[in-house]
C-alpha cells in the first residue's frame, strides 16, 4: 500500500462522464474520495470569476462577455458555467482546492474571496505566471501558492529560493537532477497530468513527490490503495 499522505488531485474534477471544470465533475471527485480538486479561474468582461479552462466559449472570449452572456453560450453548448463562489460553497469542509489562475490581474479578488470562505490550509493558488504567484503572496502572505511549469528553464533560482510553497512540474520533468533541485529547495511537489497507472505507482512510491494531478481519479486512488 502506498503512502496515504500522497495527495490524489482531481484534474478539473473527475471529468468522466461529467464535463471538466463543472460542479458535476467536482461533486464526483468528492464522492470518489479525492484529496483535492484542481480547476481553472478566469474573469468575464463584467468582472465575474468563473471556472473555465479555455479563453472563450464557442469562439467568443470570456473577457468580452458578461457573465449572463457567457452562461447563455455555455448553456447552448450543454453545460453550466460555475462562478468561483459556487465551487467554494460546494467544497467547503469537504475537499481541498488547487485554484489555477489562467490570467493576470485578478489575484487579489481571488485571494480575498477564497480566504474569506476557506481555511488557508484547505487551498493553494497556482499559476504558470511567477508574477501572479508573487501578487498572491503580496496580498496575503499566509496563502499557499504553487508554480506550474512545463519547461525546465522556467524553474529559476529565484523561484527555488522564493516563497512559493509548491512546485508543479509536468510529468516529464519530475525526474533526475531537476527533481532533486526541487526537493532540495524544500518545496512541496505535485506532478501533472499523470494518467498511466505504472507511472502513478512510480511517482507515489517516490519519497520526493507529495501528490499527483490526474484525469483518472478513481484509478489513482486504487493505485494508492494498492489495488
Amino acid at each position: 500500500m502506498h503512502d496515504r499522505h500522497k495527495l490524489i488531485i482531481a484534474h478539473r474534477g473527475a471529468a468522466s462522464p461529467a464535463r471538466e471544470n463543472t460542479l458535476e465533475a467536482f461533486r464526483k471527485a468528492i464522492d470518489l474520495g479525492a484529496d483535492m480538486i484542481e480547476f481553472d479561474v478566469r474573469r468575464t468582461g463584467d468582472g465575474r470569476l468563473v471556472i473555465h479552462h479555455d479563453p472563450g466559449i464557442s469562439g467568443r472570449r470570456l473577457r468580452d462577455m458578461t457573465l449572463r452572456d457567457a452562461r447563455d453560450r455555455a448553456r447552448s453548448a450543454g453545460f453550466h458555467l460555475p462562478e468561483l463562489q459556487e465551487v467554494l460553497d460546494l467544497a467547503g469542509g469537504r475537499i481541498r482546492l488547487d485554484i489555477e489562475l489562467k490570467e493576470a490581474g485578478y489575484e487579489r479578488e481571488v485571494v480575498l474571496l477564497v480566504a474569506g470562505a476557506l481555511r488557508e490550509e484547505d487551498f493553494i493558488v497556482s499559476s504558470f505566471r511567477a508574477g501572479s504567484i508573487a501578487a498572491v503572496k503580496q496580498c496575503r502572505a499566509g496563502v499557499r501558492t504553487g508554480f506550474i511549469f512545463n519547461e525546465a528553464g522556467a524553474l529559476t533560482r529565484e523561484l527555488l529560493r522564493g516563497e512559493t510553497d509548491w512546485l508543479i512540474p509536468v510529468e516529464t520533468l519530475a525526474a533526475g537532477r531537476l527533481l532533486e533541485r526541487m526537493r532540495q529547495a524544500g518545496k512541496k511537489i505535485a506532478v501533472w497530468t499523470v494518467n498511466d497507472e505504472t507511472r502513478m505507482k512510480r511517482l507515489l512510491d517516490d519519497d520526493r513527490i507529495d501528490g499527483i494531478i490526474t484525469d483518472r481519479t478513481d484509478a489513482a486512488l486504487a493505485v494508492r490503495a494498492g489495488r
